[in-house]
């Protein structure tokens, strides 16, 4: 075999490995490759609501079947009240299949305070949904100065209530934190912490989203509104919007 032959055979021999490798990309890389392969969808994102003891006897079935994707739940107001409503919201709920969460209003006095609420959130959550399906997550209301006014303590009393949460088995990323979108900069919240940050604004709070101004903040979901209507509740109803894509992970367990 002279050298020419040799450098044809050579570049035959290049030429099927290349088309195997393109081959190989194909099926790797590109659909049309496999027309048969199902793309993935993006997961839908429906109504998004909170509620309490404001909103009265709620027919859940149809709430769910009202295209909500999450309903967020109060179980408490600090630990001196527990929301009339908690329990049966929470069973009636789980029981119609809908996807929850549960958030409690921050009220503390000093972090040992804190760390008490944490208890009582915790402790009353489970107290109906031990052995079921859990809540999504932990929301800590934080929308007004607390601990005895001292607005600098704030941090402090946030942080002793996520880490009662921690030690009674609610890691950081199942921790959403709601802060008053005027008092973001007061509060000075460690917000790298949380799982998720969850801000209110308003606007014209008409109900839609259209007309609602979005936090100055960053945020991970826009409470937009608290006169969102969903059927199943005879009450306006908080509404929020605008997931971001950790915050669909939490939902959708991605």
């Amino acid at each position: 075999m002279n050298i020419w032959e040799w450098i044809e055979k050579l570049t035959q021999a290049l030429q099927r490995l290349n088309s195997r490798i393109t081959v190989i990309e194909n099926v790797l890389f590109d659909d049309k490759a496999n027309p048969d392969t199902p793309k993935p969808q993006p997961q839908h994102i429906g109504k998004i609501i909170d509620v309490s003891e404001w909103q009265g006897v709620i027919d859940w079935p149809s709430v769910i079947a009202d295209d909500v994707t999450l309903s967020i739940i109060r179980v408490q107001h600090g630990s001196a009240h527990q929301d009339l409503k908690y329990m049966e919201n929470l069973q009636q709920c789980i029981s119609a299949g809908g996807k929850y969460a549960v958030y409690a209003y921050f009220a503390a006095t000093s972090t040992s305070d804190a760390q008490q609420e944490a208890r009582d959130f915790y402790n009353r959550t489970q107290k109906v949904v031990a052995g079921k399906q859990q809540p999504i997550f932990y929301a800590i209301d934080v929308e007004s100065i607390e601990m005895s006014g001292n607005v600098t303590q704030m941090r402090a009393g946030v942080e002793a209530y996520m880490s009662q949460l921690n030690d009674l088995g609610v890691p950081d990323n199942k921790i959403v934190l709601y802060i008053a979108n005027h008092l973001y900069d007061k509060f000075n919240l460690n917000v790298a912490r949380p799982g998720a940050i969850w801000i209110p604004s308003y606007g014209q709070n008409d109900g839609t989203l259209a007309n609602s101004l979005k936090p100055t903040h960053p945020y991970d979901l826009h409470q937009f509104t608290s006169k969102g209507s969903v059927k199943g509740i005879s009450e306006n109803v908080d509404m929020s919007a605008e997931p971001s894509e950790r915050f669909k992970e939490m939902i959708f367990g991605a």
